[in-house]
C-alpha cells in the first residue's frame, strides 16, 4: 500500500477527503491514510511561504506521497495555482476548477436531489456564472422554493444522505477535474 498525506484548501475539502477514506474508495487504488487530512483553512493559506510548514505537517506522518486538494477559483490558470504552491518532490497536487462545489453539480444524483427531480443534471458545472455552491443554491431555490444550507452543511448532506459518488462526478462531460483527481489517484497507487 502507498501511505498519503492529505493537504486540503479547507472544510469541504476535508469533508470530501474524510467520506472517501471511510467509505474506504482509496484503498481499490491501493493508497493508504498517512495522519488525518490536513486542512489549512483557506486557499491563502497554500502559498510558497506557508507550504513548508504544511508540508512538514504531513511528512511527520511518514508518507510516501502528499496529496494536495484545492481550488482553481478565480486564478487564471493551474499553472499559475501550482507555481503558486511552490515545489515539493513529493507532492501531487489536484486543483478542482473554480470549486470543489463543482463535482457536486456534476453528480446528476446531487442535482436532482436538490431541485426535486425538476432538473436530472447540470450542464457546466465547472462554468458557472459565479461559484459552484452558489449556483447550488440558486438552482435549489428556482425549482423547490428552499436553499441548501451553509456550505459545509451542504457538503455534510451530500456526502451522508444523498452519497455522493466521486465516478459520478468524474464521468460528467463537463468535470474534468474530478476526472483528473481520479486519474491522480490511480496513478499515486501504482
Amino acid at each position: 500500500m502507498v501511505k498519503v498525506a492529505f493537504l486540503v484548501e479547507g472544510k469541504v475539502e476535508k469533508k470530501l477527503i474524510d467520506y472517501l477514506v471511510s467509505e474506504d474508495w482509496f484503498s481499490q487504488f491501493n493508497i493508504e491514510q498517512a495522519g488525518p487530512v490536513i486542512d489549512v483553512k483557506g486557499g491563502g493559506s497554500l502559498c510558497p511561504h506557508n507550504m513548508q510548514a504544511f508540508v512538514e505537517q504531513a511528512i511527520a506522518h511518514n508518507p510516501d506521497k502528499i496529496l494536495i486538494l484545492t481550488d482553481l477559483e478565480c486564478d487564471p490558470c493551474v499553472t499559475k495555482t501550482k507555481e503558486r504552491l511552490g515545489n515539493c518532490p513529493i507532492c501531487s497536487i489536484v486543483l478542482a476548477r473554480k470549486a470543489i462545489e463543482a463535482w457536486f453539480l456534476a453528480d446528476d444524483e446531487v442535482v436532482k436531489y436538490f431541485t426535486d427531480n425538476k432538473l436530472q443534471s447540470f450542464e457546466y458545472p465547472e462554468d458557472t456564472d459565479g461559484m459552484p455552491y452558489d449556483k447550488l443554491k440558486e438552482i435549489a431555490l428556482e425549482h423547490t422554493g428552499r436553499g441548501v444550507g451553509l456550505k459545509i452543511l451542504c457538503a455534510n448532506k451530500i456526502l451522508k444522505r444523498i452519497g455522493f459518488k466521486i465516478e459520478n462526478a468524474a464521468n460528467h462531460p463537463n468535470c474534468h477535474s474530478a476526472k483528473y483527481f481520479i486519474d491522480k489517484v490511480k496513478s499515486i497507487g501504482e
